[in-house]
């Protein structure tokens, strides 16, 4: 049987976006292949304990590297992270990969594309790029590289040759689709394959009304905008604060953060400063509380920063439509948010920094709750007909089956 190894930071039991969908990829692909996972430490927000070092999990051979666990959040604790745990990965995958198998391999972060190049070029095997976030474009859109920079074009230079050497590229939008063209020659184009995430099967829309973290906060008689998800330098959280203030006279419209990142500190510091008693920040919840809290509202907030069109593609999107919410998506036009959202009509999509749209946006959605409720319930149907794990997993199987028949 062929062996497929995955390379990937985060893995079960972490629970979140990257840690959660190489999880399930594999173990859908681990119905028809062997397949090894080769990840860093066991991490987990909730849970303390640690998992072994090897473990068979749903047919799947997990094994966990040492590596540094600093708080991400921190810029050297993040960079030491990735370092120790890249050159874990990449021992351990020089000593068990061989010729015949094929690697799998994540972007985040970006140093781990390397590792598979360096084990394409020494064990002579293939591997799949699976593009979450394109590099070096992430960089810029956040500012912490200029695009002249000598490191960009460093970057740029490595990732096309990363590019070049896998056998094919996994995008997840078709913004990405385009981006990734810009990095390839005509020729190579062919090796791209459009596959997007999916939404959770155990996730349906269920009533405001009935909704316990409704009933706990005792916000039933108020319209709901939900942020759920990271809070990092990529979100924009910055615009639900300047709209939230804009509309803080408003008592009938209330705002409900629920996650952690890089940026929640600030975003505490700006209710605080600014007196804000229109925004509730709550603490992430568990994955299996999903149907609970993306129902705890009248409308979903997505938002990203200019730039980010084609870079990256939100998964949690697929879970916000299956829980039969609007979306209001603060992103750029070209991006697969914004064409899933305009294309389905199950949403309003805001230029990034447009605070007078996202605010007229808001309100016009909390006084027409009859629009949301079409919008939330076609997003609903769309989401279990079009982005369900096993249209996803199908995809993955037949990318490896094409693969694998080249050599049979």
């Amino acid at each position: 049987m062929s062996r497929i190894i995955i390379l990937t930071e985060l893995y079960f039991p972490e629970q979140t976006s990257t840690g959660y969908l190489l999880t399930k990829t594999a173990e859908g692909l681990a119905k028809e292949y062997k397949v090894k996972v080769i990840t860093g430490p066991a991490t987990n927000f909730f849970l303390a304990e640690k998992s072994p070092p090897q473990e068979t999990i749903n047919n799947v051979d997990v094994i966990r590297c040492v590596g540094t666990t600093f708080n991400k959040d921190y810029f050297w604790g993040r960079i030491l992270n990735i370092l120790t745990r890249t050159i874990a990965i990449f021992l351990k995958c020089l000593i068990l990969c061989k010729q015949e198998d094929c690697l799998l391999v994540v972007t985040n972060p970006p140093l781990l594309p390397l590792v598979a190049l360096l084990i394409k070029w020494l064990k002579n095997c293939r591997y799949v790029l699976l593009v979450h976030d394109v590099y070096p474009e992430v960089l810029i859109a956040t500012q912490f590289l200029s695009p002249s920079s000598a490191l960009v074009k460093i970057l740029n230079v490595a990732n096309k040759v990363i590019y070049k050497n896998a056998i094919k590229i996994i995008s997840l939008g078709r913004d990405m689709n385009k981006l990734i063209e810009s990095k390839l020659s005509s020729k190579e184009t062919n090796k791209i394959y459009l596959i997007t995430n999916w939404a959770d099967e155990e996730i349906v829309a269920t009533e405001k009304h009935d909704n316990p973290m409704i009933k706990e906060l005792n916000f039933s008689h108020k319209f709901i905008v939900l942020y759920a998800g990271n809070i990092g330098i990529t979100h924009g959280i910055e615009y639900l604060a300047l709209a939230a203030e804009k509309l803080k006279l408003n008592s009938s419209i209330h705002f409900i953060v629920l996650g952690f990142g890089s940026k929640q500190s600030w975003l505490v510091e700006y209710i605080s400063g600014k007196d804000l008693k229109n925004i509730s920040i709550l603490p992430p919840r568990l994955r299996s509380e999903q149907i609970i809290f993306l129902n705890a509202c009248d409308i979903a907030l997505i938002s990203f920063i200019p730039g980010m069109g084609g870079v990256s593609v939100p998964s949690r999107m697929y879970n916000q439509m299956a829980a039969g919410k609007p979306i209001i998506a603060i992103t750029d036009d070209s991006s697969e948010l914004a064409q899933v959202v305009q294309e389905e009509n199950i949403g309003w999509v805001v230029a990034p920094g447009n605070l007078d749209k996202l605010v007229e946006t808001i309100e016009f959605a909390a006084s027409h709750p009859d629009i949301c409720k079409q919008m939330g319930d076609r997003a609903a149907v769309i989401s279990k007909t079009k982005y369900n794990f096993d249209l996803t997993v199908q995809k993955y199987k037949q990318l490896f089956r094409d693969i694998f028949a080249q050599t049979t």
